[in-house]
């Protein structure tokens, strides 16, 4: 009989010790780091203001008031968004997402990696494994402008697709096939698709310009 007690005994500590690290754990324990702040001028990340350093985790809300940027490093790509924008970044294989929700950023890509970008329906990404950069500006919830600065970023919406060179600059409009008698209340079988309209190069040229500028590393400390 004490044998058998002692082998119940001996029994139940051990499931206790297996299972106390599980029960131990913090619920809701941070994920791990998806990126780094690399330069931050009055820009927040979730509800603080951050600072150069800072780490970035997936999820995280980010967002840059007037007269003010936000430039993140993920591996070997980085996302530098400019004054009166936000987004929320995601972890990606091979990369990084963000959902652009207002105003502009310049995302890139190094050679062998990516970025997803969403904005206003549309998925940009870049077209191969080669290194893409480019700038999306979310000019209405229907309207956005792209700008290719390197390589080819690649722009889809359900089954259409197309293409973003570098020094090329394109507005896209959302428009809804079908919308039906009342516009407030589309068709069951409408569905969202591009117009793209060209801006001339002086454009492309001068976001190339303003690309070049935000992401060249900065100067070391004096």
């Amino acid at each position: 009989m004490r044998k058998l007690v002692t082998a119940v005994l001996i029994a139940t500590m051990s499931l206790v010790m297996i299972e106390a690290p599980v029960l131990a754990a913090p619920a809701g324990s941070p994920s791990a780091p998806l990126g780094v702040v690399v330069a931050a001028e009055n820009a927040n990340v979730g509800a603080g203001v951050t600072t150069s350093g800072a780490t970035i985790y997936d999820g995280d809300h980010l967002q840059t008031p007037a007269n003010s940027t936000l430039r993140v490093r993920f591996g070997t790509g980085q996302m530098v968004l400019r004054q009166n924008t936000n987004a929320d970044v995601h972890s990606f294989p091979n990369g990084f997402s963000a959902d652009l929700n207002s105003g502009t950023v310049v995302v890139s890509s190094a050679e062998g990696q990516t970025f997803q970008l969403i904005a206003d329906g549309a998925t940009i990404r870049p077209a191969d494994s080669q290194a893409t950069s480019g700038q999306i500006s979310m000019i209405s919830p229907t309207e956005l402008v792209l700008t290719g600065t390197r390589g080819t970023m690649r722009v889809t919406m359900g089954d259409e697709v197309k293409t973003v060179e570098a020094g090329s600059s394109y507005r896209l409009e959302v428009e809804t096939e079908d919308p039906g008698p009342n516009p407030q209340a589309p068709h069951p079988t409408a569905r969202n698709h591009f117009l793209w309209i060209a801006i001339p190069a002086i454009a492309a040229v001068t976001a190339i310009v303003i690309w070049r500028a935000l992401v060249s590393p900065a100067a070391p400390a004096q």
